[in-house]
């Protein structure tokens, strides 16, 4: 796996032990008493406020909102000023959610913080979550390193999600809005882009984006309007091309040429860019630097054909097919299917159905619970073409040597495909 050490990664980890891991606990995640800002302002306190040394991007949404945030710190460095980017969850290890500059934070520079920051918490006696002291981490370790700018992505939702501590930020984005975390958000769209909305700020402009489901916009609309927060759409394929057309020349990388994107990266570059122009930052073309998009229709390897994805609900499945039905229209794909419960496990099946693809499923490599009994029954139902079930995927010759393999269904089934062929 990449940029992984586990002994180094076993010694951050064991600083955070007598804290609550809401990621791996599906039942206290979705409980509404563990989503507050409630144990924040102590943390920041304890901090040191942190966050009153930084200027702010935040971005929230249900899908393509870890791809904008990269897309807007590398913007933001090609335009010469420096940024901390913080996202969730991680596919390898702990320092992808923590980035300066473009680059993971080392290891010893994040256990510097930890030591820094916790002493103070335990005299303190607070008990955060491991997301909210991974979210204040974050912000001290910015302010610390003098940056100009932090890009910080939403965990869950908007309104009472960690991040949301902060208190303005010079720009804010929304991205596409679909179902996810229904139990917490709501089982309506209009519910759950009120959430997501939380994030708009007093007469700080936000960026929508191409909204699926149309009962979104009027929603984020009032939203925006009842604070004075000017509502921008994203820039049009017209406006982003001179920027696309320079990276498109001077790539090398396949995977860095937006001509070869799929159309759903196109759109999260079009909501950075737009961003980033709202800030009134001009960033070089020739200065951009591609981000590292894990999991997002990534091809990590060649032969055999590997593509990673961690599409988790039926909207982010159904925009993968689209993009593999364009970018690999002659290839029949051997899919590795695995996600963890709490998911709309009968959408994800319905929506991948039309790849006409052969399919594995097994579990995902995570301490959630697994989804594969409800894969199971939902692959029966609508008729996915299953041809194994493998509860324990650790080796490539369980899977076949000649096929194109696309691994999907959640982050933790793109890290199987990656701990095997990367």
């Amino acid at each position: 796996m990449r940029d992984f050490n586990q002994q180094q990664e076993d010694d951050f980890f064991a600083r955070f032990k007598d804290y609550f891991d809401l990621e791996k606990n599906v039942n206290a995640q979705h409980n509404p008493e563990n989503y507050t800002l409630d144990r924040m302002l102590p943390l920041l306190e304890a901090a040191g406020h942190p966050e009153q040394r930084l200027r702010f991007v935040h971005v929230a949404g249900t899908k393509g909102k870890g791809s904008t945030c990269h897309f807007i710190a590398a913007l933001i460095n090609a335009a010469g000023h420096s940024v901390g980017l913080f996202t969730s969850p991680h596919l390898s290890t702990v320092r992808e959610r923590f980035e300066l500059n473009g680059h993971l934070a080392s290891y010893e520079r994040l256990n510097q913080a930890a030591d820094k920051l916790l002493p103070e918490i335990r005299r303190r006696h607070l008990t955060p979550s491991l997301f909210e002291l991974f979210t204040v981490l974050a912000l001290q370790l910015f302010a610390d390193e003098h940056l100009d700018y932090a890009v910080m992505e939403t965990g869950i939702g908007g309104s009472l999600d960690a991040t949301n501590i902060i208190p303005t930020a010079d720009c804010c984005a929304i991205t596409p809005i679909s179902f996810d975390h229904t139990a917490l958000l709501g089982h309506t769209i209009p519910l759950i882009a009120a959430q997501k909305a939380g994030i708009i700020k007093p007469n700080v402009p936000v960026v929508v984006a191409h909204q699926p489901f149309p009962d979104a916009l009027p929603i984020i609309a009032q939203r925006a309007q009842t604070l004075h927060a000017p509502l921008l759409h994203p820039l049009d394929e017209h406006d982003c091309s001179p920027f696309l057309q320079v990276l498109d020349s001077h790539s090398d990388a396949p995977n860095a040429r937006p001509s070869t994107w799929p159309p759903f990266l196109r759109d999260n570059f079009a909501v950075a860019l737009t961003v980033i122009r709202q800030m009134g930052l001009s960033p070089d073309p020739n200065a951009f630097a591609m981000p590292q998009l894990r999991a997002r229709c990534e091809t990590i390897h060649h032969d055999p054909l590997v593509i990673l994805d961690a599409a988790h609900n039926a909207d982010s499945m159904a925009h993968l097919v689209a993009a593999l039905q364009a970018l690999h229209p002659d290839v029949r794909f051997t899919v590795i299917l695995a996600s963890v419960q709490g998911k709309d496990i009968a959408g994800i099946v319905r929506e991948l159905v039309p790849l006409h693809a052969d399919v594995i499923l097994t579990n995902p490599h995570t301490p959630r619970a697994s989804a594969l009994p409800q894969l199971q029954d939902e692959a029966t139902r609508q008729g996915l073409h299953v041809i194994d079930v493998i509860p324990n995927l650790h080796s490539r010759s369980q899977l076949p040597s000649d096929r194109p393999l696309l691994f999907t269904g959640s982050f933790f089934c793109a890290v199987i495909g990656e701990t095997l062929f990367n």
